[in-house]
């Protein structure tokens, strides 16, 4: 409920005072909460004087703050993704801390809420992060149309004159092959946990590239996961597959998952083998900051660096709405997290 209201304050700055708010079915639909919680948020938001609730006519703001803000709309895919959640998280504290910017966020269930449906009436800017890698000609299209400057997350945006901001997910991938390296790793088994989706793909394919100039082996193991299956559940069979074709012998020291949220089951079927981690055998992922710091051990990750997402995409869209640029394109780097998942030992080559 807290989150809620939070939520809820911050979209009135979009409603001067004495406007009609969202009704509450609009509000329900918006935020996909149960009608007890939100009748509890507006009465939050009623004593705190920021909204009046008028019987049979609806809700009406008392917000007179940030007249100036530039208003940005964030659009996210309706999925619990930490790196959904985390970009989310970290967009606000951004907007928090400068006062020049005020921002709403709405959910896009991918199967059943197209791009064309947005609506970007009111607001100044628009960041989106897509569900997938891909995106439709007649989209990007569409998007090219709008009169706001729009920001696509991680989407190649090609030709088109649309902003983009993404992470060097294959130079991430060849980083941690570095990392495995410097701390003596020679045989890497390389976890396959996702469907064979684009970013995946092209992160094994620059681990095994780098892996090949450094003179490693690496060891594939392909779960076979197919889109909306249990990626943990699929790397754990994965893992115990391999393990049960090999007699339980791992002929790897390291373990490189190309998903930090399935990094679990591989933990788990490595252990019903009795090994221990990391002294017989370390793991790295490919992740967010927050995924794997409550794992045990606690993961060592290769990871996007969010808040520099964030902050390039408010700065480039300052510069475009400042009229000195009219679309960029930027490619953040990533970093090591490291934890204690990865031990140094003695290369045996």
């Amino acid at each position: 409920m807290e989150q809620l209201c939070r939520t809820l304050d911050r979209e009135l700055d979009n409603f001067p005072a004495g406007v009609k708010f969202y009704s509450v079915r609009k509000l329900l639909d918006k935020f996909k909460c149960h009608r007890r919680v939100l009748d509890e948020a507006l009465e939050r938001l009623e004593k705190d004087q920021l909204i009046s609730r008028v019987p049979q006519v609806g809700i009406f703001s008392n917000v007179t703050r940030k007249p100036d803000a530039r208003k940005v709309l964030l659009m996210l895919p309706d999925w619990p993704s930490e790196l959904v959640i985390e970009w989310g998280v970290y967009a606000t504290q951004y907007t928090e801390n400068h006062p020049g910017w005020q921002l709403s966020k709405i959910l896009l269930t991918p199967d059943r809420d197209s791009i064309c449906s947005i609506t970007t009436d009111g607001y100044d800017a628009a960041i989106l992060m897509m569900p997938s890698t891909s995106i439709s000609r007649p989209d990007m299209l569409w998007l090219a149309s709008q009169s706001i400057p729009m920001v696509l997350l991680n989407v190649d945006t090609g030709s088109f004159e649309i902003s983009n901001i993404k992470s060097a997910d294959a130079d991430g991938a060849a980083l941690a092959c570095q990392y495995f390296h410097r701390k003596g790793h020679r045989r890497i088994a390389l976890v396959q946990s996702e469907p064979h989706a684009l970013p995946a793909m092209e992160r094994i394919s620059a681990f095994v590239r780098m892996a090949d100039f450094l003179e490693m082996e690496t060891i594939m193991i392909d779960c076979l996961t197919s889109s909306g299956e249990f990626a943990q559940h699929k790397a754990y069979l994965g893992m115990k597959n391999y393990l049960e074709e090999h007699d339980g012998r791992i002929g790897f020291t390291a373990v490189y998952s190309v998903s930090g949220e399935s990094v679990p089951g591989i933990m788990a079927a490595l252990r019903e083998y009795h090994y221990e981690l990391p002294d017989d055998v370390g793991i790295m992922a490919h992740s967010t900051e927050q995924v794997g710091q409550y794992y045990h051990p606690a993961l060592t990750a290769v990871c996007a660096d969010l808040k520099a997402e964030v902050e390039a995409a408010f700065t480039g869209l300052a510069a475009q709405l400042d009229g000195h640029c009219p679309a960029f394109k930027t490619t953040i780097p990533m970093k090591i997290m490291e934890r204690a998942s990865v031990r140094t030992c003695n290369p045996i080559n």
